[in-house]
């Protein structure tokens, strides 16, 4: 065994997570602010260095999942899904797929383990029934039948089409509204209410704040599903040997699927090794492992390598979509915009299996915490249904809230005769937080995305936001309403809208390791999705321990070498994990001076590091360096290690922004081209500059085709999706996108490393928000439902002049 791995395993044992002992460590550690860092200090942390994945991504030596081939004796793996929303298999007959040269393994229900790969519901009076690998019900056109294994795909793909299986068609339902229906067939044997209840959160005295509205305003919105569309379709190696599974894929969280691999296969943890490849972007779509599961299956049927990929079709179809959802809400305010009440429901398309609580969570947050307002409900109704499953997408529920919440903002902007831009500078949440008391106990941490008020922002630069915004793009006020400006034959205008986005409270872990030469390697179990996650955290450490850049290298994501932490996801990788990085390489910081005293004799507070050097700060001749101390000790290593849950016991830690376009519309043919767009962001201390810019630039590009054109519609008597290739799910081009101009509004947080919050997913959360609003203002029209597309701006125009 090597050096590494015995470190690592070591670690595994140190490392092993309490929450309890996490929440603990995190209150006593977060409750103080970080130490008092300026910019001009500061070596390696706000420079753009040259990204450890660039040179092998540009030579082709990055391996990504597809690239993986684990062995000479490789098979590669299908898998039959089903043409029916909702339908029982009465039987499949799987001899002939058997029976042709070249397969190795079939398996279907029949094989699958007997245990529930998602439990099942137990809550109401009719039990949800749990989720296996493979069921014998099938709940939506392509849920998985069967696979194959074969020495090619080609022999793979002829095997799907021998085996027969005969159904039992059921009746489905495919959207929100019609699934919470009192006569809707019943999705998985109980209630298609997730939970059995709605989620619920309020505060204040909501009845009371509607009573004392001098203007209530309330309307509904409809957000669609749509697909991800990661440039890289999933693959999976699955490999056994004497009972221990390894398994390579992309993957952003290997840990949840090693223990959901391990849990399936009833195997203990140590016996199951998850291994990420590069990601070809995920946006949150890639946390499932349903293919690992099968490709392991059926290596252990063929008891060979197997590896298995998802096509174009399956990826844009299958491969997790964002919850499609129907949002009313209804706000009591003041003459002078003051808000008294907010009181909003969802109703959410969550597919038949993922509960999806989590963004029920963060639409409800998003929807109640933007605008001051003492009271506050939040009704969230996740819904079963027979469309294809919905899960993590870039901002979770936050996009669809802030169409919704920004969207009726300008509309009772211009009933109030206010400037929208006035309206948000006016009532907006300050740093001061929410009006109301305290809930959370205060020796707990503060929920990521909270409902209560009583609580302060660590910081806050929504206004800043706003203000730096407004005066690149020029903004016009218009207290009087929309403008329906006529410039060249096109109508044109602008639309704004802020965003409030929690920053990442999770668990993580991390090692750092003093190296003999005197340079350093940082372990977390974080995966590089195409963000720069790998950079950021190396330049932190690197900061942390006075080295070059250079000189700190990295093992990441493979469970048998790296530390847990819980998923590269919902912004929570530079906050979370970068605590977690900056605090093991104090830790190894701190272990290393306290060696050097010994071996120069002199107190552990009295050294300093410079650089591969260590010296006494108050005799500078007293010197002795890095890799000698190293040399010398039992191991000739020093490591420091770090587990937290981040967050904090007396603030919320949010980050802000507020975006601007402008468009013009084409009065013939409601069609919409987007002309400057200006992005304006406080996420604290910026570490990376150009990779903080690819964020903002490729969030906004993706909120432009959730805002203007992407969509997946559903035949309604099939239940088939019928957008599942790039020619017919329209995704942003190059003449779709406008100059898109970045500001960040940069403050450093007290409690973040480095004073960095998060930036991952607010770029893409206010966009489809302030194209609408930006529509609004240059025709008149407002498009309630997303997408915004030519046919639904023609059709209102008309209307409007009908």
């Amino acid at each position: 065994m090597s050096t590494s791995e015995s470190l690592a395993r070591g670690a595994q044992a140190r490392l092993s997570f309490s929450r309890d002992s996490a929440i603990q460590n995190a209150a006593s550690l977060f409750s103080m602010p970080e130490p008092s860092v300026t910019s001009a200090t500061l070596r390696v942390v706000g420079q753009s260095v040259t990204r450890v994945d660039a040179e092998a991504k540009v030579a082709g030596r990055a391996e990504f999942s597809a690239d993986r081939m684990a062995a000479k004796d490789l098979l590669h793996g299908k898998t039959l899904r089903s043409p029916h929303a909702h339908a029982e298999i009465v039987s499949i007959d799987t001899a002939k797929a058997e029976a042709l040269a070249g397969v190795y393994a079939v398996v279907s229900y029949r094989d699958a383990p007997a245990v529930p790969f998602e439990s099942g519901d137990e809550s109401g009076d009719a039990p949800v029934a749990p989720v296996y690998l493979l069921n014998q019900t099938v709940r939506h056109v392509g849920d998985e039948i069967a696979a194959v294994a074969a020495e090619s795909e080609a022999i793979a793909e002829a095997a799907l089409g021998l085996i027969q299986v005969n159904y039992r068609l059921l009746p489905f339902v495919l959207d929100e509204q019609g699934a919470l229906a009192a006569d809707a067939p019943s999705v998985r044997g109980g209630s298609n209410l997730a939970g059995g209840a709605p989620i619920e959160f309020s505060r204040g005295d909501l009845d009371r704040g509607m009573k004392e509205a001098e203007l209530i305003v309330e309307q509904t919105y409809r957000t669609q599903s749509t697909s991800p569309v990661a440039l890289e379709p999933r693959y999976c190696v699955a490999s056994w040997q004497d009972e221990r599974l390894t398994v390579w894929k992309a993957s952003r969280n290997v840990y949840g699927d090693r223990d959901k691999l391990a849990r399936v296969f009833q195997l203990p943890h140590d016996r199951v090794r998850v291994i990420a490849a590069y990601l070809g972007g995920g946006f949150g779509s890639k946390d499932e492992t349903r293919l690992a599961l099968i490709t392991a299956l059926l290596a252990r049927r063929a008891k060979r390598p197997v590896r298995m990929g998802y096509t174009r079709e399956e990826e844009l179809g299958y491969g997790k979509w964002r919850h499609a959802t129907t949002t009313r809400i209804k706000i009591g305010l003041k003459r002078d915009g003051t808000m008294t009440a907010i009181d909003a429901a969802s109703a959410l398309n969550t597919g038949p299996y993922a509960p999806g609580y989590g963004v029920a969570s963060r639409l409800g947050h998003g929807l109640t915490y933007l605008y001051r307002c003492a009271n506050a409900r939040f009704v969230g109704k996740v819904a079963y249904t027979n469309s294809p499953v919905a899960g993590s997408y870039r901002g979770l529920g936050a996009p669809q809230a802030h169409f919704a919440l920004e969207s009726l903002a300008d509309e009772v902007a211009e009933r109030l005769g206010i400037d929208p831009l006035e309206f948000r500078l006016r009532h907006c949440v300050g740093p001061e937080g929410q009006p109301g008391a305290r809930v959370t106990p205060v020796d707990q941490l503060i929920p990521a995305q909270p409902i209560e008020g009583g609580v302060p922002f660590s910081s806050n630069l929504l206004q800043e936001c706003l203000r730096e915004g407004a005066k690149r793009i020029a903004w016009q006020p218009r207290p009087a309403g929309p403008r329906k400006r006529l410039v060249n034959g096109k109508y044109r205008g602008m639309g704004l809208a802020a965003c409030i986005y929690k920053t990442g409270q999770s668990q993580s872990s991390a090692l750092v390791k003093w190296r003999p030469d005197g340079s350093a390697e940082l372990f977390m179990s974080i995966s590089e999705i195409g963000q720069g996650a790998w950079t950021v955290l190396r330049q932190l450490v690197a900061e942390t321990l006075d080295l070059d850049f250079k000189d700190v290298h990295g093992t990441f994501a493979d469970t048998e070498m790296t530390p847990f932490a819980h998923s590269t996801s919902g912004s929570t990788t530079t906050f979370t994990s970068g605590l977690a990085a900056r605090k093991a390489a104090a830790s190894a910081k701190r272990r290393l001076m306290e060696a050097a005293a010994k071996l120069l004799e002199v107190e552990a507070e009295k050294l300093r590091l410079r650089g591969r050097m260590i010296e006494s700060i108050e005799d500078p001749e007293l010197a002795v360096p890095v890799s000698l101390v190293i040399r010398r000790q039992p191991e000739q290593m020093i490591v420091g290690d770090a587990r937290l849950r981040a967050g904090s016991t007396t603030h919320i830690i949010n980050s802000f922004a507020a975006h601007f376009a402008e468009l013009e519309v084409d009065p013939d043919t409601g069609a919409i081209k987007l002309l400057r767009y200006v992005a304006a962001h406080d996420s604290g201390r910026i570490i990376h500059p150009e990779a903080a810019r690819g964020q903002v630039v490729g969030g906004v590009v993706q909120g432009i085709g959730y805002a203007l054109m992407e969509e997946i519609p559903m035949d309604p008597d099939t239940g088939a999706p019928l957008a599942l290739n790039l020619d017919s799910f329209k995704i942003p081009n190059l003449i779709d996108i406008p100059p898109i101009e970045t500001l960040f509004i940069e403050r450093p947080d007290p409690v973040g490393p480095f004073g960095a919050k998060a930036l991952g997913e607010p770029p893409l959360v206010p966009v489809a928000a302030a194209i609408a609003n930006a529509v609004n203002d240059a025709t008149g029209v407002r498009i309630r439902e997303l997408p915004i597309t030519a046919e639904k701006v023609l059709h209102a125009l008309r209307l409007q002049a009908s």
